[in-house]
């Protein structure tokens, strides 16, 4: 890294540090292509919760959290309340996975999955400001 950036290994990692401990660098983690890994299937779910039961929210983030195979979850605004990033090995796992792990929870009012077809951009570097 200190090469590419034409900077001795001392002052690079002084920066890394300082990055680390300003909150900028999170953590290091290793890419996985999913296809190789098993999961040919990707898609988008959108949630919508019943806003009437107590606490529906919180209920539906904490299960989100423990399920493996949603990559990505986002409270969002507008029609849907959730935005979930998932893979599933085939078409009929994640069917499985909706009706059986998602569709389960009484704050789950409505929901509409979205297949990916192809991935066209999947930037996970940030931009410099």
């Amino acid at each position: 890294m200190a090469r590419r950036a034409d900077l001795s290994e001392t002052t690079c990692l002084r920066r890394v540090r300082s990055l680390e401990a300003a909150g900028i660098l999170t953590g290091y983690r290793a890419e996985i292509d999913p296809v190789a890994a098993g999961f040919h299937v990707t898609a988008f779910i959108q949630v919508s919760l019943d806003q009437r039961v107590e606490a529906a929210s919180d209920v539906f983030k904490q299960a989100v959290e423990r399920e493996d195979w949603v990559l990505e979850c986002y409270s969002v605004a507008g029609t849907y309340d959730h935005l979930l990033k998932v893979i599933a090995p085939d078409n009929q796992a994640l069917a499985q996975f909706v009706l059986k792990r998602l569709a389960i929870y009484e704050s789950v009012r409505d929901f509409q999955t979205v297949f990916v077809l192809d991935t066209v951009k999947c930037q996970r570097v940030v931009p410099s400001i």
